[in-house]
């Protein structure tokens, strides 16, 4: 069967992203592909559970996403595989020495988390079949992965919920703004103080698709009342809001992918110019 490696030199680069693109890009054109994920390095079995939870458990081709490193092994499991290799800004020169030691089993490099300055990295010869920019949606982190870092009790999500973190907004603490503040910032996920109640009901009113409430203190009943009611993730932490948003930030591009609908979508607008008709050309 026709296979890709997906690999690239160090840990979390972005290959479970580009991953999932491809496969969901080559089953748009046509071509009916499987995602597997060998080794058990850190955030195997989450992204195995990833790649089950999207469906193909079989099909035409296969892409396995392989652990960072070298790939001598992977090849002699793999016999006559192809390999894309993920590069990231701070990676390009390993990416490059990790591209040529596979020779004529190459088919090209992606480059994750583009920065405007990268386009046209130079990667020695090697042919560059896709640029995915630096993009805060894709490296958001779980809820679940939130609600971890926060050591937050959480309500109205399931542990592995593949919904994400969306734009993140901090409540003010100085006045109230209103639902017009929310509005405005276009806030998806909002950091509020727990002595706040009036804060906290605006921005449920705004649509807001997640609530963090820091500080420790009881939070009001009719808030709680209107969480459950919207069934909006909701998660409590005994962290003031500037450690929270500390951790917060400090969990974007380093924890493992997770694939809501809105990310992939948006996954599928990023990847959209990229050519892939070389990745199995030669293959099997």
């Amino acid at each position: 069967m026709p296979t890709l490696l997906v690999a690239a030199p160090t840990p979390l680069s972005g290959k479970t992203t580009v991953a999932v693109a491809c496969a969901r890009a080559l089953a748009k054109s046509g071509t009916n592909v499987s995602l597997e994920r060998a080794g058990d390095d850190a955030n195997a079995d989450s992204d195995r559970r990833l790649f089950s939870s999207l469906g193909s458990p079989s099909g035409d081709s296969k892409i396995v996403e392989v652990p960072a490193g070298d790939l001598s092994a992977a090849l002699r499991e793999h016999d006559g595989a192809r390999v894309l290799v993920v590069a990231t800004p701070g990676t390009a020169a390993e990416a490059s020495a990790l591209a040529q030691s596979v020779g004529e089993a190459l088919a090209g490099v992606v480059l994750n988390r583009a920065r405007r300055s990268d386009a046209g990295a130079d990667y020695e010869g090697v042919t560059e079949l896709a640029v995915i920019p630096e993009d805060r949606q894709l490296a958001a982190p779980s809820l679940d992965a939130v609600a971890e870092a926060l050591k937050a009790e959480a309500e109205n999500f399931a542990e592995d919920d593949p919904r994400s973190l969306g734009r993140l907004v901090i409540a003010s603490i100085a006045a109230d703004p209103g639902q017009d503040y929310f509005d405005r910032t276009r806030a998806e996920s909002v950091i509020v103080r727990s002595d706040k109640p009036d804060l906290q009901l605006a921005a449920i009113n705004a649509g807001a698709q997640c609530l963090i409430v820091t500080g420790g203190l009881p939070v009001l009943s009719y808030v709680l009342e209107r969480v459950a009611e919207d069934e909006t993730p909701f998660l409590r932490t005994e962290l003031d809001t500037k450690a929270a948003v500390e951790a917060v930030e400090g969990l974007y591009g380093a924890t493992a992918f997770s694939a809501d609908a809105d990310r992939l979508s948006h996954l599928d607008e990023l990847f959209v110019d990229a050519d892939l008709s070389a990745l199995f050309a030669t293959a099997g």
